[in-house]
């Protein structure tokens, strides 16, 4: 049966250590695990016939996407993220190959790994498209005159997994890979025949690929385009009609891949008007918002969030102005306020701390990199957050939270980073909360609270669990006494449900 090389994998667990398993949730506490057992780990994954591998279900969580509207981002277990990561990366080049030229439409997520562990070219992130359109488009009077404008509604959850299969078995030479991928999709979406994880790059990849057909179709009728994942520029003359072209993409997508287009982000645009919107874009994810909104921010200064000039220049800005204008608004600009936040957070700006401090219930969307601002604040000495930790606890027990759990894992993260100190009494309420990520959440917290009668209590029931749990309660569970910590290890060994947890309970012991 069919197996993934050591080297693949050793590669795809420097990629996820290096630049994350998703931009959306916190990085899951078993990357410690992996990052000091890699070459074990590697060795044990090598061995996996992957036509025989099931992964666990994926975390799901509710994510802000706009003030009034949400999606659905998922996590996966981070020892299934490293081999559906490996899968990809064995057949990468060949999907790579299978697509159109960037400049003959798809311009997302190339994929070109690098050894310091990239996995897509650094010149095909959202900004690069706005700027490769805004130095294609001034001097095209003469060959366009109409832009249409649509995105695909609900892309990721509403992509079929027959026609992934499909797509993959017509891109790539390697047969078990691509029914490997397809398989371990359906197993994570809960044996549903749609959607894929939202959030990492091997679904990103995925992604890209299920448009192969739609790319070369609109290319075989006569159109020339662009587009950014699912979000679409065709470029019309004077002889194609705007109508026929949205009705043309509208029905292939509908018939051929069962996707449809979002109504309320489809226009259509003059040459002179697109180009007057052009620089007023802005993506939803975090690499793109950088881009983009940096853009707007400085314009041709800010080349890069972490040069001297670059922070100057921002210092410069009335950043606290520019978000309260921004909250004040009825539609939020999600790309911009992020950008904003995380400026605040280059800059160190004096009067951040007191504006977040009275905004965090309005800020919950944000919520990561809210955070990532505090923390960055407190290291720089600032007192304003001492104290704020049972506004917190109810902050996270909110009702605007209810339905957030990766909110609430984030805020967890200013306790469990020691960000804000907590005690144990402060920390009870937390102690409630159901969800699995919450519990996640907790036992570490509880854990580093030192709750030594909790982990021995329950010590005897890991088998009641949920295989999510059982190594949050492992690595918490350390601060049992050593020799009481390391005899339990030692009765666990073959008796749990998630993957390498054996090799994970000799690493949690050597940590004792």
């Amino acid at each position: 049966m069919p197996t993934i090389a050591p080297v693949t994998i050793t590669w795809s667990i420097d990629h996820l250590l290096t630049h994350g398993d998703t931009d959306i949730f916190p990085y899951p506490l078993e990357f410690r695990f992996i990052a000091d057992r890699k070459a074990e780990i590697a060795v044990e994954l090598a061995r996996q016939e992957i036509g025989n591998y099931r992964p666990m279900s994926a975390l799901e969580s509710l994510v802000p996407k706009s003030r009034y509207n949400f999606r659905v981002a998922h996590q996966l277990f981070p020892i299934d993220c490293v081999l559906l990561t490996s899968a990809i990366h064995v057949i990468g080049d060949e999907l790579e190959r299978s697509r159109l030229l960037p400049d003959q439409g798809p311009f997302s997520y190339r994929y070109l790994p690098s050894e310091n562990f990239v996995m897509f070219a650094e010149n095909c992130r959202y900004g690069d498209w706005l700027r490769a359109q805004y130095l294609r488009l001034p001097f095209a009077n003469d060959e366009f005159t109409h832009i249409v404008e649509a995105d695909i509604s609900e892309f990721y959850q509403r992509i079929y997994h027959h026609r992934l299969e499909n797509t993959l078995l017509v891109a790539t030479s390697n047969k078990p890979v691509a029914r490997f991928l397809k398989q371990f999709i359906s197993d994570v979406r809960a044996r549903q025949s749609f959607g894929i994880p939202v959030g990492g790059n091997a679904s990103r990849l995925l992604a890209e690929l299920l448009l192969n057909d739609t790319d070369h179709a609109l290319i075989t009728e006569g159109y020339q385009f662009t587009r950014y994942v699912d979000d679409f520029r065709l470029y019309l003359r004077s002889d194609q009609d705007p109508y026929a072209a949205l009705a043309f993409l509208s029905e292939h997508l509908m018939t051929k891949e069962g996707l449809f287009l979002a109504s309320a982000k489809t226009r259509v645009h003059t040459l002179e008007e697109y180009l007057e919107r052009l620089n007023v874009s802005s993506g939803e994810d975090t690499a793109q918002a950088d881009e983009s909104a940096a853009q707007r921010l400085l314009e041709a200064i800010y080349d890069s969030e972490d040069s001297a000039d670059a922070v100057e220049a921002l210092k410069s800005e009335d950043l606290i102005g520019d978000l309260k204008d921004e909250l004040s608004n009825e539609f939020w600009d999600v790309g911009r306020i992020r950008v904003l936040l995380r400026c605040m957070k280059h800059t160190k700006a004096a009067d951040a701390a007191e504006f977040i401090r009275g905004h965090m219930r309005e800020l919950l969307p944000f919520v990561k990199d809210v955070v990532l601002l505090v923390e960055e604040l407190v290291k720089d000495g600032s007192e304003l957050f001492n104290g704020l930790a049972e506004e917190i606890v109810k902050l996270i027990l909110d009702p605007a939270a209810q339905r957030l759990s990766v909110a609430r894992a984030w805020l967890l993260e200013l306790f469990i980073r020691g960000v804000i100190p907590i005690n144990y009494e402060q920390a009870k309420p937390l102690f409630e909360l159901k969800g699995t990520l919450d519990i996640r959440q907790t036992l570490v917290l509880r854990g580093q609270l030192s709750d030594v009668n909790f982990f021995r209590q329950r010590k005897t029931k890991m088998d009641e669990l949920n295989p999510w749990v059982q190594p949050a309660f492992i690595y918490a569970a350390h601060c049992l006494p050593p020799d009481e910590y390391k005899a339990w290890l030692g009765t666990l060994r073959g008796r749990l449900s998630f993957p390498l947890s054996d090799l994970f309970c000799k690493w949690a012991e050597q940590r004792a």
